[in-house]
Protein backbone atom coordinates (compact mmCIF):
# COMPACT_ATOMS: atom_id res chain seq x y z
CA UNK A 1 0.00 0.00 0.00
CA UNK A 2 1.05 3.54 -0.86
CA UNK A 3 -0.11 6.33 1.03
CA UNK A 4 0.76 10.20 0.24
CA UNK A 5 1.76 12.53 2.62
CA UNK A 6 3.14 16.20 2.78
CA UNK A 7 6.50 17.56 4.31
CA UNK A 8 4.20 20.06 5.84
CA UNK A 9 2.59 17.65 7.53
CA UNK A 10 -1.07 16.46 5.53
CA UNK A 11 -2.05 13.21 7.34
CA UNK A 12 -2.83 9.97 5.44
CA UNK A 13 -5.00 10.01 1.93
CA UNK A 14 -6.68 6.92 2.81
CA UNK A 15 -8.13 5.64 6.15
CA UNK A 16 -6.34 2.75 7.86
CA UNK A 17 -6.70 0.97 11.02
CA UNK A 18 -4.00 0.78 13.75
CA UNK A 19 -3.14 2.14 16.92
CA UNK A 20 -4.63 5.76 17.48
CA UNK A 21 -2.86 8.62 16.19
CA UNK A 22 -0.90 10.14 19.38
CA UNK A 23 -2.21 13.62 20.00
CA UNK A 24 1.01 15.16 20.88
CA UNK A 25 4.65 14.56 19.09
CA UNK A 26 6.58 11.97 20.37
CA UNK A 27 9.68 12.56 22.18
CA UNK A 28 12.37 9.92 22.33
CA UNK A 29 15.17 8.52 19.75
CA UNK A 30 15.10 6.16 18.38
CA UNK A 31 12.51 4.26 20.65
CA UNK A 32 10.59 6.42 23.61
CA UNK A 33 8.44 3.44 24.73
CA UNK A 34 11.95 2.24 26.15
CA UNK A 35 11.54 4.80 28.69
CA UNK A 36 11.31 3.77 32.65
CA UNK A 37 9.05 4.85 34.32
CA UNK A 38 7.92 4.74 38.35
CA UNK A 39 5.03 2.48 40.07
CA UNK A 40 5.69 3.52 43.49
CA UNK A 41 7.55 6.36 45.85
CA UNK A 42 9.22 4.26 47.81
CA UNK A 43 9.95 0.22 47.85
CA UNK A 44 12.46 -2.41 49.80
CA UNK A 45 13.82 -4.79 49.11
CA UNK A 46 13.27 -6.62 45.67
CA UNK A 47 10.59 -7.63 43.03
CA UNK A 48 9.41 -10.22 41.44
CA UNK A 49 6.86 -10.13 38.45
CA UNK A 50 4.94 -12.62 36.02
CA UNK A 51 3.12 -12.17 32.93
CA UNK A 52 -0.67 -12.98 32.85
CA UNK A 53 -2.42 -14.92 29.77
CA UNK A 54 -4.07 -11.95 28.72
CA UNK A 55 -0.64 -10.10 28.52
CA UNK A 56 -0.98 -8.43 31.87
CA UNK A 57 1.99 -7.99 34.15
CA UNK A 58 1.55 -8.52 37.93
CA UNK A 59 4.74 -6.94 40.07
CA UNK A 60 5.05 -7.98 43.63
CA UNK A 61 7.40 -5.13 45.76
CA UNK A 62 7.86 -4.39 49.54
CA UNK A 63 6.57 -1.62 51.38
CA UNK A 64 9.26 0.35 53.18
CA UNK A 65 8.93 0.14 56.65
CA UNK A 66 5.35 -1.96 56.12
CA UNK A 67 5.63 -4.49 58.60
CA UNK A 68 6.36 -7.23 56.07
CA UNK A 69 3.68 -5.82 53.54
CA UNK A 70 3.50 -6.62 50.17
CA UNK A 71 2.09 -4.78 47.22
CA UNK A 72 0.70 -6.49 44.03
CA UNK A 73 0.63 -4.06 41.01
CA UNK A 74 -1.14 -4.97 37.79
CA UNK A 75 0.22 -3.36 34.89
CA UNK A 76 -1.13 -3.74 31.19
CA UNK A 77 0.77 -4.13 28.06
CA UNK A 78 2.00 -0.89 27.13
CA UNK A 79 0.35 1.26 30.45
CA UNK A 80 2.83 2.91 32.95
CA UNK A 81 0.45 3.03 35.51
CA UNK A 82 -0.85 0.07 37.98
CA UNK A 83 -4.45 -0.40 36.48
CA UNK A 84 -4.77 -1.79 40.19
CA UNK A 85 -2.68 -2.51 43.43
CA UNK A 86 -3.77 -4.43 46.62
CA UNK A 87 -1.50 -4.63 49.55
CA UNK A 88 -0.70 -8.36 50.98
CA UNK A 89 -0.22 -8.66 55.01
CA UNK A 90 1.80 -10.81 56.38
CA UNK A 91 -0.89 -12.88 59.72
CA UNK A 92 -0.70 -11.60 63.12
CA UNK A 93 2.56 -12.18 64.88
CA UNK A 94 3.99 -12.65 61.43
CA UNK A 95 7.11 -10.28 59.59
CA UNK A 96 9.10 -11.27 56.40
CA UNK A 97 12.49 -11.11 56.19
CA UNK A 98 14.99 -11.50 53.55
CA UNK A 99 14.71 -9.90 50.11
CA UNK A 100 12.39 -10.41 47.88
CA UNK A 101 10.42 -11.49 50.58
CA UNK A 102 7.52 -12.37 47.87
CA UNK A 103 7.20 -14.10 44.64
CA UNK A 104 4.55 -13.58 41.67
CA UNK A 105 3.33 -15.93 39.58
CA UNK A 106 0.17 -16.47 36.91
CA UNK A 107 -0.28 -20.09 36.49
CA UNK A 108 -3.72 -19.68 34.39
CA UNK A 109 -6.23 -17.60 33.28
CA UNK A 110 -6.82 -14.79 36.21
CA UNK A 111 -5.12 -16.70 38.60
CA UNK A 112 -2.35 -15.16 40.55
CA UNK A 113 -0.46 -16.96 42.78
CA UNK A 114 2.14 -14.85 45.06
CA UNK A 115 4.44 -17.03 47.67
CA UNK A 116 5.45 -14.89 51.15
CA UNK A 117 8.45 -15.71 53.55
CA UNK A 118 7.10 -14.74 56.99
CA UNK A 119 8.58 -14.95 60.01
CA UNK A 120 8.51 -16.47 63.39
CA UNK A 121 5.47 -17.71 64.80
CA UNK A 122 6.61 -21.16 64.48
CA UNK A 123 2.56 -22.33 63.19
CA UNK A 124 1.76 -25.88 62.64
CA UNK A 125 1.57 -25.13 59.09
CA UNK A 126 4.26 -23.33 58.57
CA UNK A 127 5.62 -19.69 58.29
CA UNK A 128 5.35 -19.42 54.11
CA UNK A 129 2.20 -18.14 52.93
CA UNK A 130 -0.08 -18.55 49.78
CA UNK A 131 -1.98 -16.24 48.32
CA UNK A 132 -4.11 -16.49 45.37
CA UNK A 133 -5.96 -14.21 43.26
CA UNK A 134 -8.83 -15.68 41.05
CA UNK A 135 -9.48 -12.13 38.85
CA UNK A 136 -5.88 -11.60 38.11
CA UNK A 137 -4.22 -9.66 40.61
CA UNK A 138 -7.42 -7.72 41.96
CA UNK A 139 -8.25 -9.21 45.12
CA UNK A 140 -6.65 -11.98 46.96
CA UNK A 141 -8.35 -14.62 49.81
CA UNK A 142 -6.83 -15.23 52.98
CA UNK A 143 -3.44 -16.90 52.63
CA UNK A 144 -2.85 -20.29 53.09
CA UNK A 145 0.44 -21.53 54.96
CA UNK A 146 2.09 -24.19 52.97
CA UNK A 147 5.25 -24.99 55.14
CA UNK A 148 8.28 -24.22 56.96
CA UNK A 149 10.78 -23.59 53.66
CA UNK A 150 11.52 -20.03 53.60
CA UNK A 151 11.53 -19.38 50.07
CA UNK A 152 14.62 -17.70 49.19
CA UNK A 153 14.43 -18.42 45.36
CA UNK A 154 11.36 -19.92 43.65
CA UNK A 155 10.31 -20.87 40.15
CA UNK A 156 7.25 -22.46 38.34
CA UNK A 157 7.85 -25.74 37.11
CA UNK A 158 5.38 -27.45 35.36
CA UNK A 159 2.37 -27.87 37.78
CA UNK A 160 4.37 -27.41 40.81
CA UNK A 161 5.48 -24.38 42.50
CA UNK A 162 9.09 -25.31 43.89
CA UNK A 163 10.74 -22.70 46.41
CA UNK A 164 14.21 -23.21 48.14
CA UNK A 165 15.45 -21.33 51.60
CA UNK A 166 17.51 -18.74 51.70
CA UNK A 167 21.64 -18.26 51.88
CA UNK A 168 23.25 -18.88 55.34
CA UNK A 169 21.77 -22.45 55.77
CA UNK A 170 24.43 -24.76 57.31
CA UNK A 171 22.30 -27.95 56.72
CA UNK A 172 22.37 -27.27 52.65
CA UNK A 173 19.39 -26.54 50.60
CA UNK A 174 16.06 -27.77 51.25
CA UNK A 175 13.46 -27.49 48.60
CA UNK A 176 9.06 -27.46 49.15
CA UNK A 177 6.98 -28.11 46.46
CA UNK A 178 3.39 -27.47 46.05
CA UNK A 179 0.52 -27.09 43.63
CA UNK A 180 0.85 -24.35 41.17
CA UNK A 181 -3.20 -24.05 41.37
CA UNK A 182 -5.47 -25.41 44.35
CA UNK A 183 -2.90 -25.71 46.94
CA UNK A 184 -4.82 -26.06 50.43
CA UNK A 185 -2.05 -26.30 53.21
CA UNK A 186 1.75 -27.92 53.46
CA UNK A 187 3.26 -30.17 51.16
CA UNK A 188 4.54 -33.68 52.14
CA UNK A 189 7.61 -32.57 53.46
CA UNK A 190 10.57 -31.26 52.07
CA UNK A 191 13.94 -32.54 50.25
CA UNK A 192 17.73 -31.56 51.05
CA UNK A 193 18.76 -31.74 47.22
CA UNK A 194 22.44 -30.01 48.34
CA UNK A 195 23.83 -30.78 51.51
CA UNK A 196 26.94 -28.26 51.56
CA UNK A 197 26.45 -25.10 53.27
CA UNK A 198 24.10 -22.69 51.10
CA UNK A 199 24.98 -19.25 51.14
CA UNK A 200 22.96 -18.38 48.01
CA UNK A 201 19.81 -20.70 46.25
CA UNK A 202 18.17 -20.29 42.60
CA UNK A 203 15.53 -22.11 41.47
CA UNK A 204 14.93 -23.73 37.38
CA UNK A 205 13.22 -25.62 35.22
CA UNK A 206 14.19 -28.17 32.19
CA UNK A 207 11.30 -30.07 30.88
CA UNK A 208 9.00 -29.97 33.74
CA UNK A 209 11.71 -31.06 35.55
CA UNK A 210 13.50 -28.96 38.66
CA UNK A 211 17.03 -27.73 38.90
CA UNK A 212 18.46 -26.56 42.52
CA UNK A 213 21.49 -24.47 42.69
CA UNK A 214 23.58 -23.09 45.73
CA UNK A 215 26.98 -21.89 46.60
CA UNK A 216 29.49 -22.13 48.95
CA UNK A 217 32.43 -20.25 50.45
CA UNK A 218 34.27 -23.33 51.94
CA UNK A 219 38.04 -23.77 50.95
CA UNK A 220 36.80 -21.88 47.94
CA UNK A 221 33.83 -20.89 45.96
CA UNK A 222 32.09 -23.56 44.48
CA UNK A 223 28.53 -23.43 42.65
CA UNK A 224 26.51 -26.69 42.94
CA UNK A 225 23.38 -28.15 41.17
CA UNK A 226 20.93 -31.21 41.41
CA UNK A 227 18.35 -32.00 39.23
CA UNK A 228 14.76 -33.94 39.67
CA UNK A 229 13.50 -34.98 36.81
CA UNK A 230 9.80 -34.81 35.72
CA UNK A 231 7.35 -37.29 37.41
CA UNK A 232 9.24 -37.36 40.43
CA UNK A 233 8.52 -35.74 44.05
CA UNK A 234 10.35 -32.99 44.28
CA UNK A 235 9.80 -33.31 47.91
CA UNK A 236 11.98 -35.99 48.36
CA UNK A 237 15.93 -35.58 48.46
CA UNK A 238 16.19 -38.89 46.77
CA UNK A 239 14.45 -37.72 43.35
CA UNK A 240 17.65 -35.64 42.91
CA UNK A 241 21.03 -36.02 41.73
CA UNK A 242 24.16 -33.68 41.25
CA UNK A 243 24.42 -32.49 38.02
CA UNK A 244 27.15 -29.68 37.83
CA UNK A 245 30.13 -28.40 40.27
CA UNK A 246 31.57 -25.16 39.55
CA UNK A 247 34.57 -24.45 41.57
CA UNK A 248 35.81 -21.12 41.87
CA UNK A 249 32.55 -19.92 40.53
CA UNK A 250 29.46 -18.02 42.46
CA UNK A 251 26.34 -18.48 41.53
CA UNK A 252 24.15 -15.25 40.62
CA UNK A 253 21.17 -16.84 39.01
CA UNK A 254 19.30 -19.94 37.59
CA UNK A 255 16.18 -19.37 35.57
CA UNK A 256 14.80 -22.35 33.42
CA UNK A 257 17.58 -24.67 32.14
CA UNK A 258 20.19 -21.47 31.96
CA UNK A 259 23.04 -21.11 34.81
CA UNK A 260 24.74 -17.52 35.54
CA UNK A 261 27.67 -17.52 37.67
CA UNK A 262 30.38 -15.14 38.19
CA UNK A 263 34.28 -15.83 38.65
CA UNK A 264 35.87 -15.16 42.07
CA UNK A 265 39.09 -13.69 41.18
CA UNK A 266 40.63 -13.06 37.72
CA UNK A 267 38.57 -11.29 35.42
CA UNK A 268 35.56 -11.72 37.57
CA UNK A 269 33.29 -12.30 34.49
CA UNK A 270 30.09 -13.59 34.07
CA UNK A 271 29.62 -16.71 32.76
CA UNK A 272 26.17 -18.96 31.85
CA UNK A 273 25.69 -22.50 31.07
CA UNK A 274 22.93 -24.64 29.43
CA UNK A 275 21.37 -27.65 30.95
CA UNK A 276 20.91 -30.53 28.38
CA UNK A 277 19.02 -33.20 30.97
CA UNK A 278 22.35 -34.62 31.69
CA UNK A 279 24.69 -31.78 32.51
CA UNK A 280 25.56 -28.67 31.66
CA UNK A 281 27.35 -27.57 28.58
CA UNK A 282 30.73 -25.80 28.35
CA UNK A 283 30.73 -21.99 29.68
CA UNK A 284 30.43 -18.41 27.67
CA UNK A 285 31.35 -15.37 29.06
CA UNK A 286 28.44 -12.55 28.73
CA UNK A 287 30.64 -10.40 26.68
CA UNK A 288 32.52 -7.43 28.40
CA UNK A 289 31.31 -8.62 31.81
CA UNK A 290 35.05 -8.81 33.47
CA UNK A 291 36.09 -6.65 35.41
CA UNK A 292 34.50 -6.24 39.05
CA UNK A 293 33.77 -3.09 40.45
CA UNK A 294 30.42 -1.95 41.13
CA UNK A 295 27.48 -4.05 39.73
CA UNK A 296 23.93 -5.68 39.49
CA UNK A 297 23.56 -8.33 37.36
CA UNK A 298 20.55 -11.07 36.89
CA UNK A 299 19.63 -13.05 34.40
CA UNK A 300 15.98 -14.29 32.60
CA UNK A 301 15.40 -16.97 30.33
CA UNK A 302 12.04 -16.49 28.29
CA UNK A 303 9.62 -19.61 27.17
CA UNK A 304 11.48 -20.09 23.75
CA UNK A 305 14.82 -20.78 25.92
CA UNK A 306 16.61 -17.65 25.04
CA UNK A 307 18.90 -16.40 27.67
CA UNK A 308 18.72 -12.38 28.68
CA UNK A 309 21.25 -11.20 30.99
CA UNK A 310 20.32 -7.48 32.69
CA UNK A 311 23.71 -5.64 33.80
CA UNK A 312 23.90 -2.41 35.78
CA UNK A 313 27.61 -1.21 36.54
CA UNK A 314 29.96 1.36 36.52
CA UNK A 315 31.77 0.11 33.74
CA UNK A 316 28.40 0.10 31.07
CA UNK A 317 29.24 2.48 28.65
CA UNK A 318 26.96 4.70 30.39
CA UNK A 319 27.40 4.40 34.04
CA UNK A 320 24.82 2.55 36.33
CA UNK A 321 22.74 2.54 32.96
CA UNK A 322 20.52 -1.36 32.81
CA UNK A 323 21.62 -2.56 30.12
CA UNK A 324 20.37 -6.60 28.27
CA UNK A 325 22.39 -8.68 26.49
CA UNK A 326 20.55 -12.15 24.80
CA UNK A 327 21.66 -15.70 23.29
CA UNK A 328 20.09 -18.54 22.48
CA UNK A 329 23.31 -20.34 23.31
CA UNK A 330 25.98 -18.25 25.07
CA UNK A 331 28.55 -18.91 21.85
CA UNK A 332 27.08 -15.62 20.15
CA UNK A 333 25.25 -12.65 21.94
CA UNK A 334 23.47 -9.87 20.65
CA UNK A 335 24.37 -6.25 20.78
CA UNK A 336 23.71 -4.83 24.45
CA UNK A 337 20.55 -2.30 24.36
CA UNK A 338 20.35 0.60 26.71
CA UNK A 339 17.07 0.02 29.46
CA UNK A 340 17.25 3.47 31.05
CA UNK A 341 19.14 4.55 33.80
CA UNK A 342 18.83 1.72 36.63
CA UNK A 343 21.28 3.77 39.23
CA UNK A 344 18.63 3.94 41.92
CA UNK A 345 18.06 0.43 42.01
CA UNK A 346 19.91 -2.74 43.54
CA UNK A 347 17.94 -5.57 42.70
CA UNK A 348 15.94 -6.46 39.22
CA UNK A 349 13.20 -8.88 38.68
CA UNK A 350 12.23 -9.83 35.48
CA UNK A 351 9.44 -10.80 33.61
CA UNK A 352 9.25 -12.19 29.72
CA UNK A 353 6.97 -13.05 27.51
CA UNK A 354 7.40 -16.14 24.05
CA UNK A 355 8.33 -13.00 22.27
CA UNK A 356 11.43 -12.03 24.74
CA UNK A 357 8.89 -8.44 25.61
CA UNK A 358 8.10 -7.82 29.19
CA UNK A 359 9.15 -5.85 32.24
CA UNK A 360 12.55 -5.34 34.76
CA UNK A 361 11.46 -4.04 37.88
CA UNK A 362 14.18 -2.30 40.06
CA UNK A 363 14.01 -1.57 43.31
CA UNK A 364 16.35 -0.49 46.51
CA UNK A 365 15.02 0.42 49.87
CA UNK A 366 13.56 3.78 50.63
CA UNK A 367 13.89 4.63 46.60
CA UNK A 368 11.23 4.33 43.59
CA UNK A 369 10.36 1.06 42.54
CA UNK A 370 10.84 1.23 38.59
CA UNK A 371 9.94 -0.30 35.62
CA UNK A 372 11.67 -1.05 32.73
CA UNK A 373 10.05 -1.84 29.55
CA UNK A 374 11.55 -4.97 27.25
CA UNK A 375 10.69 -4.24 23.89
CA UNK A 376 10.25 -7.61 21.43
CA UNK A 377 12.40 -7.32 18.28
CA UNK A 378 11.51 -6.14 15.28
CA UNK A 379 13.14 -4.67 12.61
CA UNK A 380 11.97 -2.26 9.52
CA UNK A 381 14.17 -0.57 6.99
CA UNK A 382 13.38 2.55 5.13
CA UNK A 383 15.15 4.58 2.50
CA UNK A 384 14.30 7.58 0.19
CA UNK A 385 13.93 6.90 -4.19
CA UNK A 386 15.25 10.74 -3.82
CA UNK A 387 16.62 12.52 -0.84
CA UNK A 388 16.55 16.08 -2.82
CA UNK A 389 13.49 17.12 -4.34
CA UNK A 390 11.92 20.41 -5.46
CA UNK A 391 8.81 22.30 -3.40
CA UNK A 392 5.46 20.62 -5.11
CA UNK A 393 7.29 17.26 -6.19
CA UNK A 394 7.18 14.29 -4.78
CA UNK A 395 9.50 11.33 -3.66
CA UNK A 396 9.03 7.49 -2.56
CA UNK A 397 10.04 6.25 0.93
CA UNK A 398 9.87 2.50 1.15
CA UNK A 399 11.14 -0.39 3.27
CA UNK A 400 10.38 -3.79 4.56
CA UNK A 401 9.56 -4.58 8.10
CA UNK A 402 10.44 -8.54 9.79
CA UNK A 403 9.81 -10.74 10.91
CA UNK A 404 7.03 -10.57 8.38
CA UNK A 405 3.51 -9.91 8.96
CA UNK A 406 0.92 -8.92 6.74
CA UNK A 407 -1.50 -6.07 7.38
CA UNK A 408 1.12 -4.22 10.04
CA UNK A 409 0.69 -0.84 10.61
CA UNK A 410 3.63 1.51 9.73
CA UNK A 411 3.71 4.60 10.53
CA UNK A 412 6.00 7.40 8.78
CA UNK A 413 7.11 10.28 11.15
CA UNK A 414 8.64 13.17 10.64
CA UNK A 415 11.18 14.97 13.40
CA UNK A 416 10.96 18.65 13.86
CA UNK A 417 12.74 20.47 16.94
CA UNK A 418 13.64 17.20 18.75
CA UNK A 419 10.43 15.53 18.80
CA UNK A 420 8.94 13.24 15.99
CA UNK A 421 5.47 13.91 14.62
CA UNK A 422 3.21 10.76 12.98
CA UNK A 423 1.93 12.46 9.49
CA UNK A 424 0.92 9.32 7.50
CA UNK A 425 0.23 5.27 8.28
CA UNK A 426 0.70 2.52 5.76
CA UNK A 427 0.20 -1.51 6.00
CA UNK A 428 2.80 -4.01 5.33
CA UNK A 429 1.99 -6.31 2.01
CA UNK A 430 2.52 -10.09 2.25
CA UNK A 431 6.19 -9.94 1.57
CA UNK A 432 6.57 -7.21 4.42
CA UNK A 433 7.06 -4.23 2.23
CA UNK A 434 5.32 -0.82 2.21
CA UNK A 435 5.91 2.53 0.71
CA UNK A 436 4.94 6.74 1.34
CA UNK A 437 4.59 9.49 -1.36
CA UNK A 438 6.10 12.00 0.20
CA UNK A 439 5.86 15.53 -1.41
CA UNK A 440 8.25 18.90 -0.52
CA UNK A 441 6.20 21.75 0.23
CA UNK A 442 8.22 24.77 2.00
CA UNK A 443 11.95 24.34 1.18
CA UNK A 444 14.26 23.31 4.10
CA UNK A 445 15.71 19.46 4.99
CA UNK A 446 13.89 17.28 7.83
CA UNK A 447 14.67 13.80 9.00
CA UNK A 448 11.99 11.25 8.07
CA UNK A 449 11.87 7.37 9.76
CA UNK A 450 9.35 4.41 9.39
CA UNK A 451 7.98 2.96 12.80
CA UNK A 452 6.47 -0.57 12.40
CA UNK A 453 3.96 -1.27 15.54
CA UNK A 454 3.02 -4.69 15.60
CA UNK A 455 0.46 -5.63 18.90
CA UNK A 456 1.35 -2.34 20.15
CA UNK A 457 0.29 -3.46 24.01
CA UNK A 458 2.76 -6.36 23.77
CA UNK A 459 5.26 -4.17 23.47
CA UNK A 460 6.64 -4.59 19.83
CA UNK A 461 7.99 -1.29 18.20
CA UNK A 462 10.36 -0.99 15.55
CA UNK A 463 12.04 1.86 14.39
CA UNK A 464 14.38 2.17 11.34
CA UNK A 465 17.05 4.93 10.95
CA UNK A 466 16.27 8.37 10.30
CA UNK A 467 16.42 9.43 6.27
CA UNK A 468 17.33 13.20 5.22
CA UNK A 469 14.57 14.59 2.26
CA UNK A 470 16.07 18.02 0.90
CA UNK A 471 13.31 20.43 -0.54
CA UNK A 472 15.38 22.91 -2.56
Amino acid sequence: MCVSATLGGVAASAASAGPAKPATPIKGDPQPELKPFTIAATGAGGATAAIEPNGAMAVAYDIAGGDGKVVVCVLDRGASKCSSTVTLSPLAGDDTEDTPSAYVFAPSTNHVDVLMDTCCDDAAGGDTLLFSSANGGKTFAAPVRVGGVGPGAAARVGSQLVFADGGGDVDGVDVESIPALGASGPSDGSSNPIAATSYGVGVGSYKSGALVASDNDGAKWTTYVSYAAAGKSFNATGSYRSVGSFPNEELVGLSGDVLLTQEVGGAEAYKVRLFNGTTFGPAHVVPGSGGGGPEWFSEDTDPRGQAHVFSDRAFSPVSYDLYLQSSWTGATWGGPLNLGNGITSDYFGSALDSLGSGVVVGTADHEPVWVHPVLGPQGVTFTLKSSVIRPGTSTVGSGKGSPLAKGRAVQLQVERSGEWYWVATAHENASGAFSFTIKGAAPGTRDYRAVASDFAGYLQYGYSPARALKVS
